[in-house]
């Protein structure tokens, strides 16, 4: 009987969660046409999937995707990023990762002037307990080939970049089920990019300000609802984009043995 009123217990929860992820989406374009709240050059969505899958005690297999539409315009871009962590201590993980994305100015059916990219990136994370909190230091080495605009019967160029990024993270926990468990937690963070686009010159490249919260959807899975308002220099030189990102993200961080047992069951 608990075991069932337990099962019971996670389903709801899992269903609250689930509800949550669907009204953030019906209300992200809402908000975003809320003009007024501030300013802003374009209002963008990110739809993801972030994957952690733990070998063994150190080693763990990463993936993750995005489909990135802009309301409003044809502007859309994907991305796929897999790679693998090894993790020093409960406190220190390092990554490396390649990463593909398309953009594409004209929507995903049209292939004129669509923008590729080649990514790999080098990434060390340092998380430790603060007043309640757990701060994250992470600092990631890019290295980038991005290509001209495709047109018909044009070769493409490549040109490349290195592109060091900061992130400051502070997650708070809301609410406690048990204890050892977090459901609802609080996300602030705030990451700088540096772009070095010429032999002799480095240059600010972005800003992220992000706030949203991590709902915990079971032992494996969580859900992320949040925005950030991004600070960007166009590649192309010119005045500072300000834009708005509202982020949608599934997270797994199913163990590799569970997940090909799954698979197995099915």
């Amino acid at each position: 009987m608990s075991r069932f009123r337990s099962r019971q217990s996670r389903s709801r929860r899992a269903g609250r969660a689930a509800l949550c992820v669907v009204a953030w989406l019906a209300a992200a374009p809402a908000l975003q046409a809320e003009n007024g709240a501030l300013p802003h050059d374009k209002r963008i969505s990110w739809l993801s999937y972030n994957a952690d899958h733990p070998v063994n005690r150190r080693w763990s297999l990463h993936f993750d995707g995005s489909y990135r539409p802009m309301y409003g315009a044809d502007w859309r871009q994907w991305l796929v990023r897999p790679g693998v962590n090894y993790r020093f201590t409960d406190r220190w993980q390092v990554s490396l990762t390649y990463s593909y994305f398309s953009t594409h100015p004209n929507g995903l059916a049209e292939s004129d002037g669509a923008v590729a990219e080649h990514r790999m990136h080098q990434q060390a994370e340092y998380s430790h307990p603060w007043h309640g909190n757990v701060l994250r230091h992470r600092f990631r080495m890019e290295e980038r080939w991005v290509s001209s605009p495709w047109r018909e019967g044009e070769p493409r160029s490549w040109r490349w970049q290195d592109r060091p990024r900061y992130m400051l993270r502070m997650d708070r926990p809301l609410r406690r089920n048990g204890p050892g468990g977090a459901p609802l937690t609080l996300t602030l963070y705030d990451e700088i990019f540096v772009s070095f686009r010429a032999r002799s010159a480095s240059a600010f490249d972005q800003n992220r300000v992000y706030a949203g919260v991590t709902w915990k959807l079971g032992r494996h899975f969580a859900a992320d609802m949040g925005a950030f308002y991004q600070t960007l220099k166009p590649q192309n030189g010119g005045a500072l984009e300000h834009n708005i990102v509202f982020v949608t993200l599934l997270r797994n961080n199913t163990p590799l043995r569970e997940l090909f047992g799954w698979l197995h069951r099915r």
